[in-house]
């Protein structure tokens, strides 16, 4: 579900070979602004891009989420032609709380976002929760939806977990200062770069010269909508692209290869890549060349109008 503090992930190698642009070194995270709609309201992060295939993220659970997670991906997605919008979930970032945490209910609220910023059939691409909450939207309208980037999620149904199901009920974090959240990110992260640490900054807010995480409320109400099964909407999935990036670092790697040959035989379309020392925190993991990965990927089989089907 949420990237495990603390993560160590080694040196990830993603197929950088198959990257064709040089390292982009603007990486200015977009202040939030809200978008209000009939279904609720998102703070949505647009990202600096000239690109024309919009892509909507939905980023993780985790005790600092927030949209600003794409920060080291969308310059490279910005550079391949991509569009890059995130949206903080509600009750994490700068977006209130919904007054329903179900995947259909996020859904729809994600699709009346997508519509109020008037984006044509976007890449849907989403990080654990995230991943959920895109897979369900591209299922309830394929049509809509240009393409589903799934990283690490989407294809296991949680409730499945013991995990996921008997976990504890979380708690609200803060810190005693901004300085003190930085020193524990340091501390707990595996690639500690200027922008990660900027992309986890944006999901705290100051309080009372405090640093305040993710509400546990928030936190609790995502995991138990996450606990909606998944594999009833893969059928539905038939004519949409999809590309599932997977962990390969214990405990994830484990459950994935359980999981995944039931979502292949659903979706037997889905181009399926594993990301080499990558735990859950897959994004933060890999790092930029991520990025580029997903923007080749997109550009040769949504760009270009490839079928979604195999075969």
């Amino acid at each position: 579900m949420a990237p495990r503090w603390k993560w160590r992930s080694g040196s990830p190698n993603f197929d950088r070979s198959r990257s064709p642009t040089a390292p982009t070194v603007d990486r200015v995270i977009p202040s939030p602004r809200l978008v209000r709609t009939a279904a609720g309201t998102l703070a949505v992060r647009e990202w600096p891009s000239d690109g024309r295939t919009p892509l909507v993220f939905w980023h993780a659970l985790g005790p600092c989420a927030s949209g600003a997670e794409l920060v080291e991906l969308a310059p490279r997605l910005a550079a391949h032609g991509i569009a890059p919008v995130s949206v903080d979930g509600p009750g994490f970032g700068a977006s209130p709380p919904a007054t329903a945490y179900d995947l259909e209910s996020l859904a729809n609220l994600l699709r009346a976002t997508i519509r109020e910023l008037q984006l044509d059939r976007p890449v849907l691409m989403g990080h654990s929760w995230g991943g959920g909450v895109a897979t369900t939207l591209a299922a309830l309208h394929p049509d809509e939806t240009g393409g589903l980037v799934l990283v690490d999620s989407g294809h296991i149904d949680y409730a499945d977990l013991d995990s996921a199901r008997n976990s504890a009920p979380p708690i609200q974090w803060e810190w005693e200062s901004r300085a003190a959240f930085t020193a524990w990110l340091e501390e707990n992260l595996e690639r500690p770069t200027p922008e990660v640490l900027a992309g986890y900054e944006a999901g705290v807010l100051e309080r009372d010269g405090k640093a305040i995480g993710s509400s546990a409320d928030s936190l609790l109400r995502a995991r138990n909508g996450l606990l909606d099964r998944l594999s009833g909407r893969w059928p539905a999935l038939a004519d949409v692209r999809v590309l599932l990036l997977l962990a390969t670092k214990p405990p994830h790697v484990d459950q994935n290869r359980e999981h995944l040959p039931r979502f292949q035989s659903a979706v037997p379309h889905a181009d399926v890549r594993w990301v080499d020392g990558a735990g859950h925190g897959v994004i933060a993991d890999a790092g930029p060349r991520l990025g580029d990965e997903i923007a080749v990927w997109i550009t040769e089989e949504v760009a270009a109008g490839r079928p979604a089907r195999s075969g």
